[in-house]
């Protein structure tokens, strides 16, 4: 029978040992010993880590020994959401102590990672494929000789098949070479790899913004009433902590391509070249945001009627295909009528760029709040934030800042003391819900005369 949960934050730790290298497994599922537990997840980031931190009485950190070589089993769970407790297997890649003055204990501080990282870094892929980009990730995740995950993956499939060979690159740098050029079979780009504590994902961005939202949060109450829980489900709402910690920078936007950019593709094939141009505007509609309306006024900033989005030179890119314009020329068999995807590097790269850009440089939020275990990097969220002194016309939530973000990185904290689980997470938005206030152009004003005045010696 599942335990209802009895206040925002409540969780259990259901397994917790270390096996160590030399054969010993230490139980500590319900050890007073363990002080805290940190879980991190990042949507930029292959694998998740973590620290456990801990009092050793009884030196197992030479008895054991614990060395920096162990596994970590661990699950732990919110009451009442036992279908979605964290259970995981880590590697312990690092130990620290901390030796107390009264030298009968000391504080041992474990780094650990998901294995796979290590399976990551100890191969390399020289190999070539034939499949499309999700298969092809799909088998070097699942390989005995590569990463070999037993985890659940979420792969999000993609169109045309490719013939790629990888020159002995490590598994997860070939992966993210692919990201670059992936394109799902319903036409998304924006495609990234990471892992949270559901599984690994192979993912656009477009479907992750689609989902709906896991937590819905408003800031106009922060934390608990007088330290007590009144309603379990309200505490679970306010944040404990928001703060507004990125918005656009034009400068920043402008040198990245996020504006505008440039692709020129020369086809070593047929002595050709092909211009592919990239701008906010002019590309918005076309591509999936979290939101209905840019976070940039599309007015003129110029004489020549140009807006922030018009200058596509900001940021250049040359690609090489070989391609008669629909198949791969690279790889063809005569004796064979199957005809291979080219390259698509240039029809998903400045979108791409343009979109990690507006995630990682556009409106962030760093948020803490009560945790549960269904909170996970990759879902989304909905935040309302009241209006800064008198309402306006929008209402008491403020139109821009308000409404659904994406969670881009993610810390689990578990508070053994307190028994208390918080989270603190950033999430992000490439998009606003109403329509920036755009009554006329915004030239640059006059400064000066623009007179050249000769200098003499």
């Amino acid at each position: 029978m599942e335990k209802s949960i009895q206040y925002a934050g409540e969780f259990s730790i259901k397994e917790l040992k270390i096996h160590t290298s030399a054969g010993r497994v230490l139980d500590y599922t319900s050890s007073d010993n363990v002080l805290g537990i940190e879980l991190f997840e990042d949507l930029y980031s292959t694998s998740m880590s973590g620290n456990l931190i801990m009092v050793d009485t009884d030196n197992v950190s030479e008895n054991g020994p614990i060395i920096g070589q162990e596994f970590l089993t661990l699950k732990i769970g919110t009451p009442s959401l036992d279908e979605t407790d964290i259970s995981f297997t880590f590697n312990i890649h690092k130990v620290a102590t901390k030796v107390d003055t009264n030298k009968n204990t000391q504080l041992l501080s474990l780094s650990f990672i998901a294995p796979e990282i290590l399976r990551n870094t100890r191969t390399r892929v020289s190999k070539s494929y034939t499949d499309t980009i999700s298969n092809i990730v799909s088998d070097i995740l699942k390989s005995e000789k590569y990463i070999n995950t037993k985890k659940t993956l979420f792969i999000e499939p993609t169109n045309g098949i490719r013939k790629v060979v990888s020159p002995n690159y490590h598994p997860y740098k070939f992966i993210n070479n692919l990201t670059n050029e992936a394109i799902s079979s319903r036409g998304s780009q924006n495609y990234v790899l990471f892992e949270n504590s559901k599984g690994i994902h192979f993912q656009t961005f477009d479907s992750m913004m689609d989902s709906d939202t896991i937590a819905n949060y408003s800031s106009g109450d922060v934390g608990m009433i007088n330290g007590k829980t009144t309603d379990v489900q309200k505490d679970f709402e306010r944040p404990l902590d928001l703060a507004i910690i990125g918005n656009n920078d034009l400068l920043l936007n402008t040198m990245s391509g996020m504006l505008g950019s440039k692709i020129i593709k020369y086809n070593i094939y047929n002595k050709t070249y092909e211009t592919s141009t990239y701008g906010y505007f002019d590309n918005f509609e076309g591509n999936r945001t979290i939101d209905l309306n840019p976070v940039y006024n599309n007015n003129e900033i110029d004489e020549s009627g140009d807006t922030i989005g018009s200058f596509s030179d900001a940021r250049l890119y040359l690609q090489s295909v070989v391609t008669d314009g629909v198949n791969d020329m690279q790889h063809t068999n005569e004796t064979s009528s199957y005809s291979y995807a080219p390259n698509g590097l240039s029809n998903s790269l400045l979108q791409r760029r343009a979109k990690v850009t507006e995630l990682n440089s556009g409106i962030n939020l760093a948020l803490k709040v009560n945790g549960n275990t269904t909170i996970a990097v990759g879902g989304t969220v909905s935040v309302q934030i009241p209006v800064t002194g008198n309402p306006h016309e929008g209402g008491e939530y403020d139109i821009y800042y308000s409404g659904k973000y994406l969670i881009t990185k993610l810390k689990h904290q578990f508070d053994t003391a307190n028994r208390r689980h918080t989270i603190e997470m950033n999430v992000a938005k490439d998009s606003v819900s109403t329509k920036l206030s755009n009554d006329s152009s915004a030239l640059e004003p006059s400064n000066g005369s623009g007179d050249i005045i000769e200098i003499t010696t």
